[in-house]
């Protein structure tokens, strides 16, 4: 089974969006089949943005991560 953490969307160019991981340390450009705006939540599969979720569900997956570190 595979996690996907999400990430925040810094910038959107066309097709592409620039992404940051939830800590802020790496990003990234990607490619995405779905519709987001600039500070829009995302998780990626294989390099790509699929699908936007909201900012408490990010807050709810990040806790988790939080948790068990």
């Amino acid at each position: 089974m595979c996690l996907t953490i999400p990430k925040k969307v810094n910038s959107v160019n066309g097709n592409k969006v620039v992404i940051e991981q939830w800590d802020g340390k790496n990003s990234q450009e990607v490619p995405t089949i779905v519709d987001v705006g600039k500070n829009d939540w995302v998780l990626t599969q294989g390099g790509v943005a699929i699908e936007k979720i909201s900012k408490e569900q990010a807050d709810e997956i990040i806790n988790l991560i939080k948790n068990n570190e």
